[in-house]
């Protein structure tokens, strides 16, 4: 929520009757604020007469010989209050409000807050709501008490306020990741993950601008090879057909729901011809024609764009029927992405390609392990099993490539070396000519 531009709710002024009078017979004035049914209300300081107030215009009447003295400090004491509240960021608590009603409020209260401390309780309260599993909770919390130790080294503290979190810290975060810790891309970016978070809900409260929180979490590092979409040249790994029935056995076995949408996502990119894991993230239901059972999208890889055209399979169509029951986004097929995203800013859609894939990425690799896998499960696992069993199944590489939506045939051959001989062998095989003399 941001700032509170207007107050429905104006202070009250009233006689505290419901106490002992003092030896003169005077009541206290109190002023009282109501948010959310709660109340919070303080002692003005001041007490006079019944008779000498007005209830109806909650004002000390004129016949008090301090009558404009009195009502000019409630009216200013009210004043300070209210402008507290109207520039105050983020939502307005009856414990915030009482503390500007009794004036113990703090305005940098939340500015000069333990940053690292608010990021270990964004993440525990997005594990305790099921936001995140408990890996991704316990991988969090270990990578901020690496974040205390690069500023207990640098700074001399193992702490830093909100009002003091700049993208220049983490930008020297990362350095000291790199040249102290000799770190990857791919493991700062896990690092990073629990600040970016911390920074938007800082941001949020209105403890930390706007601007800050977007520069922070626009920090990522893009992987040499990037965390979802692999560099096309490095070692194939693929699941057999036995492993893809035992990865299709699993499904019934998964404890979480979003476990087997994960799933789901992965088999359509292997029905789909292989499909990235961008073009999974980036699929509309207007990219999908039902009647045809086709498939016509612009291919996303990096900041290239292509036309791709494919047939869809009954194993596909039958997800995206189920997916297309949930209702759950208008416009893309697995929601991984808001309505109104736009797919032209390059930036944000690398951030959030990395930020999607991550939690995938971890569903997919203890799938893996469970079903017995020997190399880590990835989207991209889906791409290379489905070019390895349509080249095994006698499809021709020509064709393959086409599928893949690969820029050119050598691309694929040298991708799928190790598969071709196999292949071009039944093909030959398959042009039995009998073009033979007699005496032969």
């Amino acid at each position: 929520m941001g700032r509170v531009k207007s107050l429905t709710n104006k202070g009250r002024f009233y006689l505290r009757k419901d106490r002992k009078p003092n030896e003169k017979g005077e009541y206290p004035i109190y002023v009282q604020y109501t948010i959310d049914r709660k109340i919070a209300k303080a002692d003005m300081g001041v007490s006079i007469g019944e008779n000498q107030w007005d209830e109806s215009k909650q004002r000390v009447r004129s016949s008090h010989p301090l009558a404009t003295r009195i009502n000019n400090m409630l009216d200013r004491k009210r004043n300070e209050i209210e402008a507290q509240m109207m520039e105050y960021k983020g939502r307005l608590t009856i414990d915030v409000v009482r503390e500007m009603v009794q004036g113990e409020y703090n305005p940098n209260k939340e500015v000069d807050a333990d940053f690292v401390q608010l990021a270990i309780d964004t993440i525990n309260t997005q594990y305790k709501i099921g936001k995140v599993g408990i890996s991704v909770r316990d991988n969090a919390l270990c990578n901020l008490k690496q974040f205390r130790r690069f500023l207990k080294e640098t700074t001399g503290k193992g702490t830093i306020c909100i009002g003091k979190m700049t993208i220049d810290v983490i930008h020297n975060f990362i350095i000291w990741k790199k040249e102290s810790r000799g770190n990857k891309e791919e493991t700062i970016n896990k690092a990073l993950t629990p600040l970016m978070k911390a920074a938007n809900e800082a941001a949020r409260h209105g403890w930390m601008s706007a601007e800050e929180a977007a520069s922070i979490s626009n920090s990522y590092l893009m992987p040499k090879a990037d965390l979802e979409e692999e560099a096309e040249d490095r070692d194939v790994k693929y699941l057999t057909k036995e492993q893809l029935a035992e990865f299709v056995d699993y499904y019934a076995k998964a404890r979480y729901p979003k476990t087997r949408d994960y799933m789901d996502m992965f088999l359509f990119a292997f029905h789909a011809c292989g499909l990235r894991f961008s073009d999974v993230l980036t699929l509309r239901w207007s990219d999908i024609d039902f009647e045809t059972k086709h498939l016509n999208k612009v291919l996303v890889k990096g900041r290239k764009r292509q036309g791709h055209r494919i047939a869809l399979t009954p194993s596909a169509i039958a997800i995206l029927e189920k997916w297309k029951a949930k209702g759950l986004n208008n416009r893309f097929v697995f929601g991984l992405l808001p309505n109104n995203f736009d797919l032209n800013d390059e930036e944000e859609l690398k951030r959030q390609r990395l930020n999607r894939n991550r939690p995938i990425i971890q569903s997919l690799r203890t799938i893996g392990d469970k079903i017995g896998l020997s190399f880590s499960l990835t989207f991209h696992v889906a791409r290379h099993t489905f070019a390895v069993c349509a080249l095994n199944d006698g499809v021709g590489v020509h064709k393959i490539s086409q599928m893949l939506g690969h820029g050119s045939v050598t691309v694929t051959e040298k991708v799928y070396a190790k598969w071709l001989p196999k292949t071009l062998d039944d093909e030959v095989l398959n042009l039995n000519y009998s073009f033979l003399p007699k005496a032969i």
